[in-house]
Formats: structure tokens, C-alpha cells, sequence
């Protein structure tokens, strides 16, 4: 069944992405001057293009903790790709991704069709640059979702958070929501941090086409009860790793 489950889902996934891409650009095209109400579009599209691309890639989503509504910061442990299909589904947001993830090969495309915003890691500009669109996207109704590892990691820990961004969320008094995400495997697959987790050199094409053509996997994303809102980037970074890593363990006790 692998062969056949690969060529259905990647043809699935290809029609699926090309549709949503279309329709993006219709309402980026129509709807250049009501910025408020193409948000509203933009986040049913993209939470009905998680929802379907979970269901295509065979990922079912278990979701605790209460869900937050725009406009809200969120920060969350980074293990694959895949998490940004979690998140699309449950809680759709502007995504804030590395500017080279835009030209890698596979994951930038699906990352180009997503609401997605790049920075420049290397240039202390570009992060001021990256506050005042984070400021008018949350002024006009938006969310933020960004993962401040600054990488994928095999999902066991939580490294530690780069502080940057999290300047935004200060400069607008928007409390911080922080979330975890953990993934399960069946028990004739390997483990979730061999087989569901993208980290190191690891070429996209091969894992996702190995993620594709086994039945499939659980995706849990826990969120926090409560909120975070400190005026000292360095301190929310700390805390929010935390209130992260905490609620990993709480996961990882669960599935025990």
C-alpha cells in the first residue's frame, strides 16, 4: 500500500495546493484595499486548507487547552512541516519563517501558498522591519504564530527561544499564548522523533515522500490556559520557554 498511498496523497496534495494558490491570488487581487475583511478570507482559507491537507496526509489532530481567537501571538515548539499544517488547521495565523525557507525546494512552495511572512535572520533591520508588519497585521484584525527555537528539533525538548521577535508583542500589549506540539506514531512505525520529526540535514523530498507512503501518525497540540505579558523581551523568552517545555512534558506524561 505505500507506493499507492504516496502517488494518491502527493497527487491530492499537488490539485489540493494548486486550487487554494488560485484562490489566494483572487483575493489578494480583489480585496487589495479591505485588508481587515481579506484576513477574515485568508483565515477560513487556510484553516480549511489545514483541515483538508491533514486529512489528505493522513495526520489526525488532537487538540487541548482552549483554542485562541485573533488577534493573538503565538509561540510553540517547531518539529516538522507537518506543524504547520497543525496549526493552519486549528488556529490559522501569519507565520513568521527564516527568509531561505522561502527558496528551499518542496517546503518553500507549501510555505509561499500559507500566510507566510520571511525574515532576514542575519540583518538587525530586518527585524525592526518585521515589528512594523507584525504591528499592521494584528492592527487590521490579524494573529501571529512563530516558532522562536529558530529550528526543528526532534520533538523530545524544547531549545532554547531567540527573544527578537517576541519585541512586537510588547510594542502592541498583546499577551503572548504559548503552545506545544508532540507527535504520535503507531506502533509498527518508528518513533515520532525518527519518523515525524524534519531536523538536521535532512532533505525534504526523501522524508516526505517516507511520511506519505506510511498510514499515518497523531498530531497533539496543547494550549496554555494562560497568557504571558511582560515588558522585557530577554524575560518573556524565558518564561514562554518554560510555559512551553511544561506543557511538552504534560504531553509527553499523557502518552505514556
Amino acid at each position: 500500500m505505500g507506493p499507492i498511498r504516496l502517488i494518491l496523497r502527493s497527487t491530492l496534495s499537488l490539485l489540493f495546493c494548486l486550487l487554494m494558490y488560485l484562490l489566494g491570488v483572487m483575493v489578494k487581487v480583489t480585496m487589495l484595499k479591505q485588508p481587515r475583511l481579506r484576513y477574515r478570507i485568508v483565515t477560513r482559507a487556510t484553516r480549511f486548507w489545514g483541515r483538508v491537507m491533514a486529512r489528505i496526509w493522513g495526520m489526525r489532530i488532537r487538540v487541548s487547552g482552549p483554542t485562541p481567537t485573533a488577534p493573538f501571538f503565538l509561540v510553540s515548539n517547531h518539529v516538522s512541516y507537518t506543524d504547520l499544517l497543525l496549526l493552519c488547521a486549528v488556529s490559522p495565523a501569519w507565520f513568521v519563517s527564516k527568509s531561505e525557507v522561502a527558496g528551499w525546494p518542496g517546503i518553500g512552495a507549501l510555505t509561499r501558498i500559507g500566510p507566510t511572512i520571511y525574515i532576514d535572520r542575519e540583518s538587525r533591520k530586518d527585524v525592526h522591519r518585521m515589528n512594523q508588519l507584525i504591528r499592521q497585521l494584528v492592527e487590521d484584525g490579524g494573529a501571529i504564530a512563530f516558532f522562536p527555537e529558530g529550528t526543528t528539533s526532534d520533538g523530545r525538548d524544547v531549545l532554547p527561544f531567540k527573544p527578537s521577535l517576541l519585541q512586537a508583542a510588547i510594542d502592541l500589549d498583546i499577551p503572548v499564548t504559548t503552545a506545544a506540539i508532540c507527535y504520535e506514531t503507531p506502533d509498527e512505525l518508528p518513533p515520532p522523533g525518527e519518523y515525524v520529526a524534519w531536523t538536521g540535514d535532512q532533505s525534504f523530498a526523501p522524508h516526505v515522500k517516507h511520511l506519505l507512503s506510511a498510514p499515518g501518525f497523531t498530531a497533539h497540540l496543547r494550549y496554555s490556559p494562560d497568557t504571558l505579558r511582560l515588558d522585557n523581551r530577554k524575560d518573556l523568552a524565558v518564561q514562554a520557554h518554560e510555559k512551553v517545555k511544561n506543557l511538552l512534558n504534560e504531553l509527553q506524561a499523557d502518552l505514556r
